[in-house]
C-alpha cells in the first residue's frame, strides 16, 4: 500500500509498509538511545531477512512539521506453514490454553481457504518495548492513541479473504504503562506475564573476574564449578564469514530452542543471523560452543554502551546437563556485557530463577490483548486472567556490602 495519512489530535501520522519509505534522520530522532531495536537499521533487517509470516508496518508521527513518535507493527500471518502452524503465546501467560479446542476453531477456521493475522504493536522476536518510541511523554500518548486508527488501516488494507483475529501491544515497563494503560485498559485486557530479567553491570567492573569477586562465597563456588564443567568446549566468537559458514548450525540449534516451546509465532530465518551480522558487524556479537570442532550451542547480542540485548540462543539439549551450557550461556554473556561496558544486560523472560542467580533482576512488563470477536474475548478473558507466571524464588548472588 502506498502511504496512509492519519490525524491523531495535534499530530499527523504517516503510516508505511517499509521503513526505507522514512528518512534515516526523521526516524531515528524519536529513538531513545536503548530502544536499539526500534532504530531503522534494525527494522530494515527485519524487512530483508524474509521472517515467516511476518509482514511489517510502521508509522512516524510529526507535529508541526517536527518528528515526535514512532511506533512499529507486525503483521503475523498465522496461517504461514513457516510458523509450523502453531500459535506461539506460551510466555503470555494463559493466553496460550485458550487457543485450543472450539475457540481454535473460532480464530482460525481451518480448511476455509482464509488467512487469519495477529496485530503487534511491538517485535515479538524481543522481550520489552520496542514498538513505541517518542520525543517527549504528550507524543507517546499520542502514539498510544494511534494504535485504533492503524488497525483500522491495516484491517481495510487486508484481501476479503484474510482478517485480523487478535491485537497485541507489548511491553511496557512502568513509567511507560503509567502513560498507555488509562488508553488501553479501555478495549484490552493486561496478560499475566513473567517479568524482563535485567543485569546491571557494575560500571568498576574491568573483566569476568571482577564479576565473581563481587558474589558471595556460595555463589563463587557455584559459578566456578559451572564454569568446570565446560571442560573441553572451545567458545570462539564469529566474524562474518563464520557466521555464513556456520549458518545451517545456528539455524538448527536455535530451532532446537524454540521447539522447546509447545507453541509459536515468529522464528528467525536463517537470513536474518546474517542480515544482522552484515548490518552491525561487532555490534552484533555471535559466540559458538565447540565440542571436537562441532557446534553444539551459541550466544548471540546486539549492544550498544547504554544496553546489552540477549538475542537469540541455540544449543543441543543433550549436551546441556553434562556441561552447564545453558547457565555458562548466560555467564558468557555477563563476560562480553563487561568487556563491551555495556550498562545493562537485558536477559529476556524464561529461567527467572537461574537468571536470578546470576545477579539479574525482574522488571515487569505490560502486555495487552484483545481478540477480534468479542465472544473469544468474553471466554478468554477470566482465564487469562487467572493465570500467569510460574511460583520461583528471586537470588542475590552478590555479597553484602
Amino acid at each position: 500500500m502506498d502511504a496512509l495519512h492519519l490525524v491523531i489530535g495535534e499530530y499527523d501520522g504517516e503510516l508505511r509498509e517499509s521503513v526505507s519509505g522514512f528518512s534515516e534522520n526523521d526516524w531515528d530522532s524519536c529513538i531513545t538511545e536503548e530502544k536499539i531495536f526500534l532504530t531503522r537499521n534494525y527494522l530494515s533487517v527485519c524487512e530483508r531477512s524474509n521472517l515467516p509470516g511476518l509482514s511489517n508496518r510502521f508509522l512516524l508521527l510529526r507535529k508541526n512539521g517536527s518528528p515526535c513518535a514512532v511506533a512499529y507493527f507486525q503483521l503475523i500471518n498465522l496461517s504461514d506453514a513457516g510458523l509450523g502452524g502453531i500459535l506461539n503465546l506460551e510466555e503470555y501467560g494463559g493466553l496460550a490454553g485458550t487457543v485450543s479446542g472450539k475457540i481454535n476453531k473460532l480464530l482460525f477456521n481451518p480448511g476455509s481457504g482464509n488467512s487469519s493475522f495477529l496485530l503487534v504493536c511491538g517485535n515479538l522476536l524481543i522481550s520489552g518495548n520496542h514498538g513505541i518510541s517518542a520525543i517527549d511523554a504528550d507524543s507517546f500518548l499520542a502514539a498510544v492513541k494511534s494504535i485504533t486508527p492503524v488497525k483500522k488501516a491495516i484491517e481495510q488494507s487486508l484481501a476479503r479473504t484474510e482478517k485480523i483475529v487478535g491485537f497485541m501491544v507489548k511491553d511496557f515497563y512502568e513509567d511507560e504503562d503509567k502513560i498507555a494503560s488509562p488508553v488501553l485498559s479501555k478495549d484490552y485486557f493486561m496478560l499475566n506475564t513473567d517479568p524482563e530479567m535485567i543485569f546491571a553491570v557494575n560500571p568498576e567492573w574491568n573483566n569476568f573476574e571482577d564479576y565473581l569477586a563481587a558474589l558471595s562465597s556460595k555463589y563463587r563456588v557455584r559459578t566456578k564449578a559451572a564454569m568446570a564443567r565446560m571442560e573441553g568446549i572451545a567458545v570462539r566468537e564469529l566474524s562474518f564469514d563464520d557466521v555464513k559458514l556456520a549458518i545451517n548450525d545456528l539455524y538448527t540449534l536455535n530451532d532446537n530452542v524454540i521447539r522447546k516451546a509447545p507453541v509459536k509465532l515468529i522464528r528467525p530465518s536463517a537470513d536474518y543471523f546474517i542480515q544482522l551480522k552484515q548490518m552491525y558487524g561487532d555490534h552484533f556479537r555471535v559466540k559458538g560452543f565447540y565440542l571436537e570442532n562441532k557446534m553444539i550451542a551459541f550466544t548471540s547480542a546486539l549492544w550498544n554502551k547504554h544496553h546489552m540485548e540477549a538475542h537469540c540462543i541455540g544449543l543441543d539439549y543433550s549436551m546441556n546437563s553434562q556441561y552447564s551450557i545453558y547457565q555458562n550461556i548466560l555467564y558468557s554473556y555477563i563476560d562480553d556485557a563487561i568487556e563491551c561496558r555495556s550498562k545493562q544486560l537485558y536477559f529476556g523472560r524464561t529461567a527467572l530463577e537461574i537468571k536470578s542467580t546470576t545477579g539479574a533482576k525482574p522488571f515487569h512488563l505490560a502486555c495487552y490483548f484483545r481478540f477480534a470477536n468479542r465472544m473469544l474475548n468474553l471466554l478468554a478473558k477470566p482465564m487469562i486472567s487467572s493465570t500467569g507466571p510460574g511460583d520461583w524464588i528471586p537470588r542475590d548472588p552478590f555479597r553484602n556490602k
